[in-house]
């Protein structure tokens, strides 16, 4: 695998050459700070710009130019990274070798039309697309609460960061949907595309000059570049732990703690804690499937997630209704025995074993090559090879000193009960 990076004034182009596909995958990132207020608009504009451009103006047309192209895929994502709002496009499609000469350029002038010549009109989208996508969007918001987990983990994230981009809900809030027109949608639209940093990559069988004068041309990328944010959000400790409970109709309780990881390293925060959470609720191998679900069978699922960028640990367990107490108890026992020492070494030999595994999956999958090359540019982390070899010394001492600096921020607790009625926090 070649990698080369190469800035173009307003943007970065990364060319990521590889043989192992047949395809050329193209994703391109537009980034801006995490502002609460444009993430309904961010979603929102996500959503219609997949519906219709002004070359291809329905959903019919621009599908039938999609099978036309060999069944080029393109697709689009909102999340959050950080401090940063993060959307990115991509395109993966068969290699010329494997169709006909001009296909992959067709498709990224199809792509191109998607992100920079969308259907508008007297500087508006269009109302059958704009509605749409707000009743679709609409129905989304309201049905949240149906999929307990996901609904609980938001309220969870809510109640430990209030204050912070942590909290935010990345699906977007009801009532800045109802403020969204077609008109602020385009404004917005516009900033976004003068505005925000955008990394362009490229991954598959291609020459890198000839991949390059390509991207340039088809591509009218001339953003106006703002004094970065650094992508880490900062974390205080809090004085002491918050505990939440809010009642749900449910034949189960979910549960969700939050971890502050506090004073880590760069190496910390890529190494050790990633076997910390490994160890901790990372598999079937982990201390929290094995404590709460397999040996007291409390849980119906139950893990744990790094949120390397958030500094916390993220647990989330669906557990036997009126269980969640018990389930705590044992919960803060395994984190307390962490920070102690108190496990086997046979669980770090094994957690350096799954890590690996999850290594070899990112081999598999262009778009997580791409997210790889995208987090050493956000975050200056190591490649996959240096993360298998650095990954393979950590000692644990060191999984000790992190779990040290581990600490509960807020347990929150979805209680079902039956017939419960209307929920309260």
């Amino acid at each position: 695998m070649e990698y080369t990076k190469k800035e173009l004034g307003s943007y970065n182009l990364h060319l990521i050459k590889t043989d192992l596909y047949k395809t050329i995958t193209v994703k391109i990132f537009f980034r801006e700070e995490a502002l609460k207020e444009n993430i309904t608009k961010r979603n929102f504009l996500a959503r219609i710009l997949m519906l219709a451009t002004k070359d291809y103006p329905s959903k019919v047309e621009l599908t039938k130019k999609e099978q036309d192209l060999y069944a080029v895929n393109i697709a689009g994502t909102n999340r959050r990274i950080g401090n940063y709002l993060d959307t990115s496009i991509s395109l993966r499609v068969l290699n010329d070798k494997y169709t006909e000469p001009g296909n992959f350029r067709k498709s990224l002038e199809l792509l191109n039309s998607i992100i920079f010549n969308p259907k508008v009109e007297h500087n508006s989208f269009g109302d059958l697309e704009f509605d749409i996508v707000y009743e679709e969007y609409k129905n989304d918001l309201k049905r949240l609460v149906e999929d307990k987990m996901t609904y609980a983990l938001m309220r969870g994230l809510e109640e430990s960061f209030p204050s912070s981009v942590t909290g935010y809900r990345g699906i977007g809030y009801l009532e800045d949907l109802e403020k969204i027109t077609k008109e602020n949608l385009y404004e917005y639209y516009q900033n976004v595309i003068k505005h925000n940093y955008v990394d362009i990559f490229v991954l598959g069988s291609f020459d890198e000059e000839e991949m390059t004068n390509l991207i340039r041309e088809i591509f009218p990328i001339n953003t106006y570049k703002k004094k970065a944010l650094p992508t880490l959000v900062a974390r205080k400790e809090n004085s002491k732990v918050k505990v939440v409970t809010e009642n749900i109709e449910s034949s189960q309780d979910n549960l969700i703690i939050t971890l502050n990881t506090l004073g880590l390293t760069d190496y910390e925060r890529n190494y050790p804690l990633s076997l910390l959470n490994v160890i901790l609720g990372g598999g079937t191998e982990s201390l929290l499937f094995n404590e709460v679900r397999e040996k007291k069978s409390l849980a119906y699922t139950i893990s744990s997630t790094p949120n390397k960028l958030d500094n916390i640990i993220i647990i989330r367990g669906g557990i036997s209704s009126g269980k969640s107490k018990e389930a705590i108890k044992i919960i803060k026992k395994i984190l307390k025995d962490l920070a102690s020492g108190k496990f086997d070494d046979d669980l770090v030999k094994k957690a350096k074993e799954y890590y690996t595994s999850a290594l070899d999956d990112i081999i598999e999958s262009a778009l997580q090559i791409i997210e790889s090359y995208y987090m050493i540019e956000l975050l200056g982390v190591d490649d996959i090879e240096t993360k298998r070899e650095k990954m393979q010394k950590v000692t644990k001492e060191e999984i000790i000193a992190v779990a040290r600096k581990t600490s509960i921020n807020t347990i929150y607790i979805l209680e079902g009960r039956e017939n419960s009625g209307e929920s309260n926090t």
